[in-house]
């Protein structure tokens, strides 16, 4: 990708931003993927325009809680293409770079099946705007809960997709990548049902040869936070683990993280110890399974107390990959 336009008279403003923030595009690729990612369409605003309808309300499908807003679109290329189209309403100081590494590390994994593909970007807006794949949020509301219609079935396979890719996060490139917001509204589900993983404005890198890195400045979200990543600002693979692990807990529950005490580690605890694990089960979910209840609750008992371990109450915290491999098992059990 090139951002370099010959200079023909007076530049326009979109040329000024297509231009500025392809700058900043182009150091973060260095940054994060040493300029080494998948190819990627570069899309004018009039197309993206075009594809939305003006940011037509009625083409609005989501939005989470830092003001960006996915919008449904259907590019005029020749396969006429449904997409979702990601943009940010307001603009702030560090908005541009964050969207910049969203860019980047999209354009890099989106060759994974677990990863919602970035098709392409447009950066003749003030915030850059992302072109990906059309795929729907497993969220349903404003608190981003998770869709009551989803099976146990279906959310333990979701489960297993996500630690497939934070797991290639973790291992498939010589730096380790922290995705630091595992959140369900960032879980996405295609036509096929397969679940992908998106938002990386918030991925840092741990070098080569490192275990950590250190950043002061909180990013995630409430009740999915590491505790040891908030006291002392230390940025692990453990920190993707913790926020999987509740992950996990608000599938089997669709309960709220940090709102709900049924999901405090305190209660979790107690319910394991007295063996009362079912009080955190979805009760419409439970519903639904019918005369396989028997088997399927051993099941989820193996998931609730993977999850655990996840979020370091059951031993020793997990790595990504035997948390990926425990899930198959358990889905194929």
């Amino acid at each position: 990708m090139s951002w370099r336009r010959k200079k023909m008279g007076k530049v326009t403003e979109p040329q000024r931003l297509f231009m500025e923030n392809g700058s900043i595009l182009q150091e973060e690729l260095i940054k994060c993927c040493n300029g080494k990612t998948n190819p990627i369409t570069t899309y004018s605003a009039n197309q993206i325009l075009e594809a939305t309808k003006n940011f037509n309300q009625s083409n609005l499908v989501g939005k989470d809680d830092c003001d960006y807003h996915y919008y449904r679109g259907t590019l005029d290329d020749d396969h006429h293409r449904l997409v979702v189209v990601k943009k940010k309403k307001a603009y702030g100081g560090s908005s541009v770079r964050k969207i910049c590494r969203d860019i980047s590390v999209s354009s890099m994994v989106s060759g994974h099946k677990n990863f919602l593909k970035l098709l392409g970007c447009c950066l003749e807006f003030p915030c850059p705007v992302l072109v990906c794949e059309y795929a729907e949020s497993i969220t349903v509301n404003a608190h981003h809960q998770i869709d009551p219609t989803l099976t146990w079935n279906t959310r333990l396979k979701i489960a297993r997709d996500i630690s497939n890719s934070l797991a290639y996060l973790h291992t498939a490139f010589s730096t380790t990548f922290i995705h630091r917001n595992v959140h369900p509204r960032n879980v996405f589900l295609d036509v096929k049902g397969v679940a992908k993983l998106g938002d990386f404005r918030n991925c840092v890198t741990i070098p080569q040869g490192e275990s950590f890195v250190r950043e002061y400045k909180l990013e995630g979200t409430y009740g999915y936070l590491d505790p040891i990543y908030m006291s002392k600002g230390m940025i692990t693979e453990n920190v993707d683990v913790y926020s999987f692990g509740v992950f996990m807990l608000v599938l089997l529950s669709r309960r709220t993280p940090g709102l709900d005490d049924e999901l405090h580690p305190d209660f979790l605890t107690r319910l394991v110890e007295d063996g009362r694990f079912s009080e955190v089960l979805d009760p419409v979910m439970l519903e639904n399974i019918g005369d396989f209840a028997e088997g399927e609750l051993c099941r989820m008992e193996a998931f609730f107390i993977l999850s655990l371990r996840c979020i370091g109450l059951r031993g020793e915290v997990p790595e990504m990959m035997e948390v990926a491999k425990e899930l198959k098992r358990i889905e194929r059990s």
